[in-house]
């Protein structure tokens, strides 16, 4: 009996120390495996970099209304010294004339009408020379009895102008005249003096 309770005790103690093998290799394996998941799971990604902010400022857009205004202003500027006549050689129109010599025309317009043509051909067709007539304030602004008042010799003066600048090549169809009288007498002078009675000029949208 004690004899079969050995046997059975030995066989017991073969198999558990068969299975302590198995049993650790399970376990090495199990830990093995946690050990490379964990390796794995903590390699370091790259990381994208991070988008910078655009040190690059965006150039603001300039329409091509804002580019013809800005060019305008700048023509505009220039016109302003321009006069006929010239104030100098030729101090003003004859007293209710318009009065306009070629030759002295010509002298005026060979230093003017080259930088009135470029004008306009920068500018789109729908802007247009405007030449304004004055007066000087001899006489009445209206038709008055018999006198045709400043604004008519004004305007007849303005008319003169703008048909020699045709001639000189400037086109018809981009030329407006407007009488203003004495109502701009030249900065410096009485109102009645000859120098007032000239045209101006500046370009405006038709």
């Amino acid at each position: 009996m004690n004899k079969v309770v050995n046997q059975n005790y030995d066989k017991d103690k073969a198999g558990q120390q068969m299975k302590k093998p198995i049993l650790f290799k399970l376990i090495l394996i199990f830990v093995s495996t946690l050990v490379l998941a964990n390796c794995s799971s903590s390699e370091t990604k790259e990381t994208p970099p991070a988008e910078t902010a655009s040190t690059s400022t965006t150039t603001p857009t300039v329409s091509s209304r804002d580019t013809n205004i800005m060019l305008l202003d700048e023509i505009n500027s220039t016109l302003k010294d321009y006069r006929y006549p010239d104030g100098v050689k030729r101090k003003g129109f004859s007293y209710k004339q318009a009065d306009i010599t070629k030759e002295d025309f010509n002298a005026w317009a060979k230093n003017n009408v080259a930088f009135i043509k470029e004008a306009l051909v920068k500018l789109p067709e729908d802007y247009a020379l405007q030449i304004i007539g004055h007066a000087d304030a001899s006489g009445p602004e209206e038709a008055e009895g018999g006198k045709k008042g400043n604004g008519y010799y004004s305007q007849i003066r303005a008319d003169a102008v703008k048909d020699a600048l045709v001639k000189q090549g400037v086109p018809a169809g981009r030329i407006a005249t407007k009488a203003s009288g004495s109502t701009s007498p030249v900065s410096g002078y009485p109102e009645n003096d000859q120098i007032n009675r000239r045209v101006t000029f500046q370009v405006v949208s038709k």
